[in-house]
């Protein structure tokens, strides 16, 4: 009765690892770094994060400075 409990146990611990193992992210489907994602997917920068399709070059979005003069009106 108890080697069985252990092999039950063991057994359950082994398909939990293996199903577990090789869970990739599919297209659309959230994501952290694009190691989560499915092969030829990345992951991207924007939240929410998802796996997308192979982008190398994707844009920062950050707003460079102005250097405009700002309070002043056309024509003064």
């Amino acid at each position: 009765m108890n080697s069985c409990v252990v092999t039950t146990w063991i057994a359950i611990i082994l398909a939990a690892g293996l199903g577990l193992a090789g869970c990739k992210q599919g297209l659309g489907e959230r994501c952290q770094v694009t190691a989560d994602c499915d092969d030829g997917l990345t992951c991207s920068q924007a939240e929410p994060k998802t796996c997308g399709g192979l982008n190398e070059q994707q844009i920062d979005a950050t707003i460079p400075p102005m250097d405009a003069p700002l309070g002043v009106s056309p024509g003064e």
